[in-house]
């Protein structure tokens, strides 16, 4: 039987692992640009910041008050020696910052959680990260989608999928006062005419959903929006 120490030393490995790229994107997607703070001197807090992507090109934009946190020591590694501002931390819920964040980013992280700490893991983030007129963005894999099983198993430290419903009632039940998706249909970015051939394909795929829930008489929770993208892009306001 492998030790505990062993264990732990595969899941910090995690990104070597799943062969991830080091340099993993090129430039801040659109629903990102439009959701962060006006203000260049505003403190940013990417929670769960890996190898630093999002850290790098928030610098090369301008926002040089950045800060990372992870509970991976090879994306901490990777991100010192980039001359990135991070921390390695056991939990989020035991990271307490000396002055709150203006902003907070969390992409593709709270899937990873356990479901038993989610919501207050989100209510730590409101309390103890997040100053009094802050809001962040949180960005997790949706169950809903075509590929919404695939996204549950392919990653074997993926905890839960959302869909937009229970990711507005984790958020709302951690004491945010507000919490509404943004870019639903992932279009934003997109180039005409793709777009408007993407939103006439997308009117049809919807109308094929709902006439295939009559038929077998299925359901979607009439309060939850429905969201068919790969992912879904919540805004959450203290």
């Amino acid at each position: 039987m492998k030790s505990n120490i062993e264990w732990e030393a595969r899941q910090n490995n995690y990104f070597t692992l799943r062969g991830h790229d080091k340099i993993n994107i090129k430039a801040l997607p659109k629903y990102l640009l439009n959701t962060l703070p006006e203000d260049k001197k505003s403190r940013i807090i990417d929670i769960g910041c890996g190898f630093g992507d999002y850290l790098r090109q928030l610098r090369e934009i301008g926002f040089n008050n950045c800060f990372g946190i992870d509970i991976s020591n090879e994306s901490i590694f990777h991100c010192l020696n980039n001359k990135l501002d991070v921390k390695l931390v056991e939990d989020i819920s035991t990271y307490f910052p000396s002055e709150k964040y203006d902003f907070f980013l969390m992409n593709h992280v709270l899937e990873h959680i356990d479901k038993s700490k989610i919501i207050n893991t989100l209510d730590h983030i409101r309390m103890h990260i997040l100053n009094e007129n802050g809001h962040g963005i949180i960005v997790v894999p949706n169950a809903q989608s075509i590929t919404g099983v695939y996204w549950a198993y392919e990653d074997f430290t993926h905890s839960v999928l959302f869909t937009s419903g229970s990711l507005k009632y984790v958020s709302l039940a951690a004491g945010f006062k507000e919490a509404f998706l943004i870019d639903k249909d992932s279009l934003l970015g997109s180039r005409y005419p793709y777009r408007i051939i993407k939103k006439i394909f997308l009117f049809l795929f919807k109308l094929k959903i709902k006439f295939w829930n009559r038929v077998t008489s299925s359901s979607f929770h009439t309060q939850s929006e429905n969201v068919f993208g790969f992912e879904i892009k919540m805004i959450l306001k203290k």
